[in-house]
């Protein structure tokens, strides 16, 4: 699917959180009223939330890009997302470009994410663009959920 990718505002903060809905991502970390949404704010405020557009200006995924997210070291993908009616479509693949295009437009050997354990579908995806799995974090986040901790060399 072709979409445009770009850096989102807070007009698009109710867009972005549907994103989000219907996902186990969101079952596991954000069923907590106003979690999601305060996560967007910030990030959107901080200007490292990126957008999925369709050619109707649809919101289709959206993902949040720490520059120095990964222990200041290098970048850190702390959140992606597709819209369920976008699912399938390539849209987490070229979000996923995005990322480690901008991790090198910034001068970084490497970049990194989390993937949780309930999520295989996604881990897959990130090692087919070529993340590694370097560590495990039993309870990294919340108990009961364990994260992979996943790198690229770029």
């Amino acid at each position: 699917m072709n979409v445009r990718i770009t850096k989102a505002d807070e007009s698009r903060l109710s867009a972005c959180h549907e994103v989000f809905l219907d996902s186990a991502l969101y079952d596991h970390y954000f069923s907590q009223e106003g979690r999601l949404d305060k996560q967007l704010s910030t990030a959107i405020s901080r200007g490292e939330l990126w957008i999925a557009l369709t050619s109707q200006d649809e919101v289709a995924g959206c993902m949040w890009i720490e520059p120095t997210g990964f222990f200041g070291a290098f970048p850190y993908l702390a959140l992606l997302g597709v819209k369920k009616s976008f699912r399938g479509a390539g849209i987490g693949h070229v979000l996923l470009e995005t990322f480690i295009g901008v991790s090198r437009s910034l001068g970084y050997k490497k970049c990194s994410l989390l993937v949780s354990h309930f999520n295989p579908r996604a881990k897959n995806l990130y090692q087919s663009l070529g993340f590694k799995k370097v560590g495990y974090v039993p309870d990294c986040i919340l108990p009961g959920i364990h994260e992979n901790i996943m790198v690229k060399d770029l």
